[in-house]
């Protein structure tokens, strides 16, 4: 069947998900009424003659959606190839049923990639160079997220318009080796940010002994920080970090209180002597 779309107006639906995928976000509908915004125009051109089915359209478009906005463009451009070739109440359905058997999944891999590793690792190297204080790190982030914006999100919708609903069989498996793949290297930026960043200089003991021959009280000195390193280099920060994820998870904890319960603890234990200034 001959293409409905041209470039144009494929480039401006796509352009109104970038732009509107969260507007009207609410927790009835996410990102229900962003997605309607975004498709107005297809929904225009076909079913603009048929009041029926444009009303049946903008009903299902305007339904429950939520995934990872840099996913979304896949999704959106499968249901605008489905709904190009079937401009009709099943090609609406048909869209319909693939947006909610996507978004869930699609949420998980975007979630990994572009928010958890992402932020890992350009937040990490935005980090280690303000703490020397550069600001190039930042600049990197916001080069990042050009990158995403006008180069990846683009070939995303491009691949879900040209592949349709076989993408989701094609690459299925190649999806979940990159999602595993990208988990991997989340975890192992994590873990060095925590060896690197994360300080708790523990002062060095002192004690008052006798000495056996003739009782001369005499200091001796227990470098902590030396036997905790032996045992495992960067051992409290990884204990700290662990306490605070395992905060994280209680109903009573979010963020914000943590990062006060941390600042109070660190400013607690350097006036008692525990830490290093």
């Amino acid at each position: 069947m001959k293409n409905s779309f041209t470039k144009k107006e494929l480039h401006k639906i796509h352009f109104n998900w970038i732009w509107q995928s969260q507007i009207g976000w609410n927790y009835e509908r996410m990102q229900g009424l962003g997605y309607l915004a975004s498709v107005l125009p297809a929904i225009d051109k076909l079913y603009g003659d048929n009041p029926e089915l444009k009303t049946k359209a903008l009903r299902v478009h305007s339904q429950f959606f939520n995934t990872q906005p840099a996913m979304g463009d896949i999704i959106l451009g499968i249901d605008m190839a489905i709904e190009e070739q079937n401009p009709n109440e099943v090609g609406i359905e048909t869209a319909a049923a693939v947006k909610t058997a996507l978004m869930g999944p699609f949420a998980g891999i975007g979630d990994t990639i572009f928010g958890m590793i992402t932020g890992a690792v350009f937040g990490s190297i935005a980090a280690s160079m303000a703490l020397e204080g550069s600001a190039i790190g930042i600049m990197i982030w916001e080069l990042w997220y050009l990158v995403v914006l006008f180069l990846i999100r683009p070939k995303f919708f491009d691949l879900g318009y040209k592949e349709g609903i076989k993408l989701v069989t094609s690459m299925s498996g190649t999806m979940n080796a990159l999602t595993e793949a990208a988990s991997v290297l989340g975890l192992t930026v994590v873990g060095a940010m925590i060896a690197t960043m994360i300080k708790f200089p523990l002062n060095t003991l002192s004690v008052q002994i006798s000495s056996e021959a003739d009782g001369t009280p005499i200091m001796k000195e227990f470098p902590i920080q030396t036997y905790a390193d032996s045992i495992m280099p960067a051992l409290f920060p990884a204990l700290l970090a662990a306490l605070c994820y395992w905060l994280l998870g209680k109903k009573w904890m979010n963020s914000n209180k943590l990062i006060v319960a941390v600042v109070v603890l660190a400013i607690i234990l350097r006036v008692v002597g525990v830490l290093k200034a």
